[in-house]
């Protein structure tokens, strides 16, 4: 996929989406500093959690993706979810993550929301530097998705003229 592909790329998400992705976002970061006890305390760390350690984790899982999948990854399955919840729970659960995943998924939700993509938004930095297409199901925000995508006027002139009308 070419730089210019990735970019033009129609938003995966409509409006009720994007909503969500920004009120989820300000509800992370607040909780990034409520973590720590005080109003919004932020321990030394979890920028480096937050905006070093797992932005270049998912990296590095989309270069491998790219060594060894032919196209993009879209574990979005019940199996997908299922997992992503249960890593994004327990990275919020220890205390030694939970500020710097707060940030990561806080700040990755903004980017989500504003390239439109659909999806956990934990792939959304390394889909962007290594032009990719990876996702991973996201429990939250799966719901707004699908309804949004059933209903918008692109989804129900695709079911017309899938049903010949």
């Amino acid at each position: 996929m070419s730089a210019g592909t990735h970019m033009s790329k129609p938003r995966e998400i409509g409006p009720v989406g994007t909503a969500l992705r920004v009120v989820a976002r300000l509800g992370f970061l607040y909780l990034a500093g409520a973590i720590e006890g005080g109003p919004w305390d932020v321990s030394w760390f979890d920028p480096l959690v937050g905006f070093i350690a797992l932005p270049g984790l998912m990296v590095a899982l989309g270069l491998v993706a790219r060594r060894y999948a032919r196209g993009p990854v879209h574990f979005t399955g019940i199996l997908g979810h299922a997992v992503n919840g249960v890593i994004i729970a327990t990275l919020v659960v220890i205390p030694y993550t939970a500020g710097g995943a707060a940030l990561f998924y806080g700040t990755t939700m903004l980017v989500a929301a504003w390239h439109g993509q659909r999806g956990c938004e934990s792939t959304v930095i390394s889909n962007l530097i290594l032009r990719r297409d990876d996702q991973i199901g996201c429990l939250f925000f799966l719901p707004a998705d699908e309804a949004e995508a059933r209903w918008t006027p692109t989804s129900r002139a695709k079911r017309g003229a899938a049903n010949g009308g």
